[in-house]
């Protein structure tokens, strides 16, 4: 069914004319009853009586009008759901995150977001990075955030965002709480408390500790970077973090964050990925350019 047969029916109706629809609809009123005489041709029915004073709704006429109604009005929403997202006026982003993605830095990315578009909905899936990776090779997600390394993928193309030191995180009041810097000869001693060990991040430190010959006294194994910081904080023992995650608790001299010999490059590289050939929406754009100006 045309879509301009029933806008030329729908004005006619409100209207009661040709002649006055065509001007509501810019065109001559030969067009107007041209696509009229289409739309009852492909109905097999009349939908106007013709009057001396104009024209009136046939049953069948009358029968069509709310669903032409229904129809023209969607139609509309679906036009100005375009035009939202492509100005970033409303729609909805969907944005997937490697777990300490959305726990530290996530809330602040979304904020500013927000702040310059508030009417646009933000759908957000977690996991790890490489799930992350499946649900934008999927379309699930529009963008991720996640952690290199990750596996190479042809479908996938990432962009790195930033760079932040994987700290040794100590006790306020333990001995090398104070120190300028240590080696890891000197915490061969030290009680280690290891985070989840499937991360990303924990194989990084991992790697650098074999690179260094160093073989850590571990005397817990958690699944929470929470967790950990909580056994840091009741002295509990020593453990290495993204500067992200403990970022809070350093500026409140909750831990303290020593410095370690020969670490320079024991950094996490955080990258956003996409699906090549990804036609981006306004909103993704608007999404990028947030995350450029951070």
């Amino acid at each position: 069914m045309d879509v301009q047969g029933l806008e030329a029916f729908w004005w006619i109706a409100q209207t009661g004319s040709f002649n006055r629809a065509a001007e509501r609809l810019f065109l001559t009123q030969p067009s107007v009853t041209a696509r009229i005489q289409a739309l009852e041709k492909e109905l097999g029915v009349q939908l106007f009586e013709r009057r001396p004073r104009g024209v009136r709704l046939t049953d069948a006429g009358r029968a069509l009008l709310p669903h032409a109604e229904r129809v023209l009005q969607d139609i509309k929403r679906a036009r100005q759901a375009m035009i939202d997202l492509q100005t970033a006026s409303g729609g909805t982003l969907s944005v997937g995150s490697a777990l300490t993605t959305s726990a530290y830095l996530l809330p602040d990315i979304l904020l500013r977001f927000k702040r310059s578009y508030p009417n646009v909905e933000v759908l957000v899936h977690t996991g790890r990075s490489h799930q992350v990776q499946q649900l934008v090779l999927e379309d699930t997600v529009q963008v991720g955030l996640v952690h290199a390394p990750l596996p190479s993928h042809a479908e996938i193309v990432s962009y790195p965002l930033s760079e932040e030191p994987i700290l040794l995180v100590v006790p306020p009041d333990h001995p090398i709480a104070r120190r300028s810097e240590v080696t890891l000869d000197e915490l061969a001693q030290e009680s280690f408390i290891t985070t989840d060990r499937a991360s990303g991040y924990w194989a990084l430190v991992e790697q650098w500790w074999a690179s260094q010959g160093f073989v850590p006294h571990i005397t817990m194994e958690l699944d929470s970077i929470e967790a950990a910081k909580r056994m840091v904080l009741c002295g509990l023992g020593l453990t290495m973090l993204p500067y992200s995650t403990v970022k809070s608790e350093i500026e409140l001299s909750q831990v303290v964050a020593v410095p370690l010999a020969n670490s320079d490059g024991l950094k996490r590289q955080n990258i956003l990925i996409h699906r090549r050939g990804k036609i981006w929406s306004g909103t993704a754009r608007a999404f990028l350019r947030v995350l450029e100006e951070m």
